[in-house]
């Protein structure tokens, strides 16, 4: 069986979450006997590198309509990983309605925009909605997703949504390495966006009154042209317990970081799934996760191996829970700390590639391909209006776009 897997977000391109997951789905069949997965890359803004052949073999490049028909021709099942250029998926349907297109939700973009305070990038999540449409199966990766996306009404779409956890491979199985479990230190790192919340934990510091402690903040990013204004002057409102480290994926820098703190925090109002809280697992290192969404999933079988707290809408509630949740870390023993963080890894073991590939294949096993739907120009203009329309008067999760 040959499976297309679709995507413009790929390494050197694109760096994240939806890459990593591209990387692991490749990975997670190479020597499968049964199932030949086939990258195929779109060139919507970005040209590929001349080396993508070697790093990638087998890839396929599609330009425009014009490479449809020859990419697809040989092709089985596409796992689609697009979801602002649905007029690609439209296409492939229509050329090969008989073919089934699986497309892979990474996130909800509509939840993305009323969680990140609405934006350019997120305003047109009408595109993803046009995907699930003219998908056969759309995959969402946590129960909460599925919730979210019943919860918007696309459940009454053809496509059947499947729940598919992502793969996860422990990369400390077998390196001793071990985090300090004397520090009182916490850090958080990953992507700096509203949904995130990654103030909440030097916030809660500040409102614990703790001044021996200090807060590792990886992620920030100053490539804009103003810097980061925010960021810059919470460093200077707390220039001994903040420690600023800018977004990089150099090894030595990610390293620092995994030294220097005692507990890593998970934290936001939104996270379909939670590589970061995969990593914290696998490296043993006490974890003060949120208790909704993706990680409340990943850990629900060693709950009492984490710290977790109450996530609050209310940013001022949800500063005080998050501190209750830090003030019984500090006052958890060294070696408990240590004893959780082991029992925690255990829930890894659900979510590594033989155990996900065999959910994949029971998806790949079905035959149906459902009813598409047909959305003309002034159908997809309409849509555009009426999300404009919900961006004037909507409150936005979480939040007020007056605040």
């Amino acid at each position: 069986m040959k499976i297309a897997l679709l995507t413009n977000e790929i390494p050197p391109i694109v760096y994240g979450g939806v890459a990593t997951w591209i990387l692991n789905f490749l990975d997670m069949f190479k020597d499968d006997p049964d199932i030949e997965v086939i990258p195929v890359f779109l060139a919507h803004l970005d040209e590929p590198p001349t080396d993508f052949p070697e790093r990638y073999p087998g890839i396929r490049i599609i330009h425009g309509p014009q490479d449809i028909e020859k990419i697809f021709q040989d092709i089985d099942i596409t796992v689609n990983n697009l979801w602002v250029a649905f007029d690609t998926t439209k296409a492939i349907k229509d050329r090969y309605p008989e073919k089934r297109m699986i497309s892979v939700c990474h996130s909800l973009i509509k939840m993305e925009h009323l969680t990140n305070l609405g934006s350019d990038t997120t305003k047109s999540f009408y595109e993803q909605e046009i995907t699930f449409q003219y998908s056969d199966a759309v995959v969402l990766i946590s129960r909460a997703e599925l919730g979210h996306y019943t919860s918007f009404g696309y459940d009454k779409y053809d496509a059947e949504p499947v729940v598919i956890y992502n793969s996860y491979t422990p990369k400390l199985d077998e390196i001793d390495w071990r985090p300090n479990y004397d520090s009182n230190d916490i850090g958080y790192i990953g992507r700096h966006v509203p949904r995130k919340r990654p103030d909440l934990p030097i916030l809660a510091v500040e409102r614990s009154n703790r001044n021996d402690v200090r807060v590792f903040n990886m992620g920030v990013d100053y490539r804009g042209e103003t810097g980061n204004p925010f960021w810059e002057e919470m460093g200077r409102k707390h220039p001994k317990q903040l420690v600023i480290i800018p977004f990089s994926s150099n090894e030595e820098t990610v390293h620092f970081y995994w030294n220097s703190v005692g507990a890593n925090c998970i934290t936001g109002v939104y996270e379909p799934f939670g590589y970061t809280m995969c990593e914290t697992l696998d490296r043993r290192v006490p974890a003060i996760v949120q208790d909704i969404d993706g990680p409340k999933e990943i850990c629900e079988l060693v709950k009492d191996s984490v710290f977790e707290y109450h996530v609050d809408q209310d940013f001022d509630k949800d500063i005080q829970n998050f501190m209750e949740s830090i003030i019984r870390f500090w006052d958890t023993h060294p070696d408990d700390r240590a004893s959780m963080a082991n029992r925690a890894r255990n829930a890894l073991d659900g979510f590594r590639p033989k155990i996900i590939r065999e959910e994949w294949k029971k998806v790949f096993s079905g035959s149906e391909t459902r009813t598409q739907g047909q959305f003309s120009i002034s159908e997809i203009e309409k849509r555009k209006k009426q999300t404009q329309r919900e961006e004037r008067s909507e409150q936005i999760y979480g939040y007020s776009k007056a605040n």
